[in-house]
C-alpha cells in the first residue's frame, strides 16, 4: 500500500509535461494496428474512446452506440470530434469481421477522419493467468477485468495526442441531442475549477471526460496494477491523489445512457440506466415562457434523487426535481418572497424519458399566511390553505379571470401534497406561475 500511493504520488499534476516514455509503449501505428480511418493533419477538440469486444448471445450494440454519435452532431461538429473504435476482443478473426463490417458502414466517416477503428498488438498484454485474486473473485472475473484495464491503457495511450480533450465511453451507450454543445458549456463553465475529470454520466466511467495531457499518466498506472483492481478503482485512486480537492464535477443532466444488457463478462447480465439522462436538448428550455415565476425558495420533504433538487423546477431552463417514490403527506412548496396575486399556475410532472414518474395523487393548494419553517427540510408551514384541485394525468392547472377566484388570493404559499401511495418515482418538470397583471 504504501509503494502504491508512493507511484500516485509521481502521477500528481506538475507544470512539467507529460512522460516521454510510457510504461508499455504502443510502438509505431502501421496497419496493423489502424485496421480503418484516416488520421487529421490537426489536433482536434475531442477525442471518443470506446472499446468493444464479443458479448454472449451475440449481443451487437457498437453500431447503435455510434449511429446515435452521428445522428447528433452536424457536420461542422464532427471536424472537431475523432471517434476511436478499438477492437479490444483477442478473437482477431472476429475483430476483422468487425472491422470490415464498420468499414462498409460507415466509409464517409472513416474517410473523413471522423473515425478510426484499431488494435493492440498482442505483444502489448502482459501475462493474463496466475493473476492475483482479490476482492472474492473468480479467476475468470480477475481476467476478465485485468484484461479491460490493459484495454484501457493501450486505448488512452493510443489517443493521447489525437485532441485536446478526451472522453470515454463504452460500446452500448446512447447519446443525447446537442451533446457536444453540452460538454463544450461546461468546459466554459468549469474552466476557473480545479478538475481532473468532468463527468457527463453517473454510470461507472461512461461520459468520463479527462485532458489529454492527463492519459499518459493515468495509462502508467493503470498498467503497473492492472491485476490489483478493477480499472473504476483506479481511476479513483488517480483522481485522488491527482486532484486538490475531492469534489465531483458532474454535468446534469446526464448526456449519456447505458441500453446494453450483456455485459463483456460472460455470463453476466446488467440492466443498468441513468435515471438523470434526458435525451433530448442538453439545456431544455422551459414550456410556459410567458410565465412569470415571481422570486420563490421551492422544497420538499421528500427524498431528492442525487442533484435534482426542487428548486429546479422553477427555474428558466428545465433542471427538474426529481424524487424518489413520494409517501402519502409528503409534499413540495413554493413559498414566495412576496405575496402575489395569481391568475393561473400550471405544474407539470413526468418527462419524455420517463413519462411513467408522474405524481399519480395529489392536491394543490395555496396559502395567505406563513407561520414558520421547518428547521429539519426548510419546508414552510402556512394557515388557511385554499384547495385548488387534484392531479389529473400527473398535472395540475387553475386558471382565473381577473381578481376572482384564484385571482382575489394574496398567495405567499402554493402547495402540493401527496395523497396515495406510489411505487414510481416523481419528475417535476415545470412549476410556472402567472401573476395578475394590474
Amino acid at each position: 500500500m504504501v509503494v502504491f500511493f508512493q507511484v500516485l504520488n509521481t502521477l500528481h499534476r506538475t507544470t512539467s509535461p507529460p512522460p516521454a516514455n510510457p510504461v508499455r509503449p504502443p510502438g509505431a501505428v502501421t496497419d496493423s494496428i489502424r485496421l480503418a480511418g484516416s488520421l487529421r493533419p490537426d489536433k482536434g477538440f475531442l477525442t471518443i474512446g470506446i472499446p468493444t469486444v464479443k458479448r454472449d448471445q451475440n449481443a451487437a450494440y457498437l453500431t447503435t452506440t455510434l449511429d446515435s454519435l452521428i445522428s447528433h452532431t452536424t457536420e461542422a461538429e464532427r471536424k472537431q470530434i475523432v471517434i476511436v473504435v478499438f477492437l479490444a476482443d483477442f478473437d482477431t478473426d472476429y475483430n476483422r469481421e468487425l472491422s470490415t463490417e464498420l468499414s462498409r458502414r460507415y466509409s464517409r466517416h472513416l474517410s473523413s477522419g471522423f473515425m478510426q477503428v484499431i488494435q493492440a498488438p498482442r505483444s502489448f498484454y502482459p501475462s493474463l493467468d496466475n493473476l492475483k485474486t482479490k476482492f472474492k473473485d473468480s479467476p475468470e472475473r480477475v481476467r476478465w477485468r485485468s484484461k479491460q484495464c490493459v484495454d484501457y491503457a493501450y486505448l488512452f495511450q493510443y489517443c493521447r495526442n489525437l485532441s485536446e480533450y478526451y472522453m470515454q465511453l463504452e460500446d452500448d451507450v446512447i447519446s443525447a441531442q446537442n451533446f457536444l454543445t453540452g460538454i463544450k458549456e461546461y468546459l466554459e463553465r468549469m474552466k476557473s475549477s480545479d478538475w481532473t475529470v468532468l463527468e457527463f454520466s453517473g454510470l461507472g466511467f461512461i461520459g468520463k471526460l479527462f485532458r489529454s495531457s492527463d492519459l499518459q499518466r493515468l495509462a502508467d498506472l493503470i498498467m503497473l496494477f492492472y491485476q490489483e483492481s478493477p480499472v473504476d478503482v483506479l481511476f479513483f485512486s488517480f483522481l485522488h491523489i491527482v486532484q486538490a480537492s475531492e469534489k465531483k464535477f458532474i454535468h446534469k443532466p446526464s448526456l449519456f445512457q447505458h441500453v446494453g444488457l450483456h455485459s463483456s463478462l460472460a455470463g453476466k447480465i446488467q440492466k443498468l440506466t441513468d435515471k438523470g439522462f434526458v435525451r433530448g436538448s442538453t439545456t431544455p428550455k422551459r414550456t410556459y415562457t410567458d410565465s412569470d415565476n415571481p422570486p420563490a425558495a421551492v422544497s420538499a420533504n421528500m427524498t431528492a434523487y442525487r442533484e435534482f433538487k426542487p428548486q429546479l423546477a422553477y427555474g428558466p431552463e428545465i433542471r427538474f426535481f426529481w424524487a424518489e417514490a413520494p409517501k402519502v403527506g409528503q409534499v413540495f412548496v413554493v413559498l414566495f418572497e412576496k405575496p402575489a396575486r395569481l391568475s393561473r399556475i400550471v405544474i407539470e410532472t413526468g418527462s419524455e424519458e420517463h413519462p411513467k414518474d408522474i405524481l399519480e395523487k395529489g392536491t394543490l393548494e395555496v396559502s395567505p399566511r406563513l407561520l414558520s419553517v421547518n428547521q429539519q427540510d426548510n419546508t414552510p408551514n402556512c394557515a388557511d390553505y385554499v384547495k385548488l384541485g387534484n392531479v389529473e394525468n400527473g398535472r395540475f392547472e387553475v386558471a382565473t379571470q381577473g381578481t376572482e377566484g384564484l385571482g382575489s388570493l394574496e398567495v405567499k404559499c402554493l402547495k402540493v401534497t401527496v395523497t396515495g401511495e406510489q411505487k414510481m418515482w416523481v419528475l417535476v418538470r415545470e412549476i410556472a406561475v402567472w401573476t395578475v397583471k394590474k
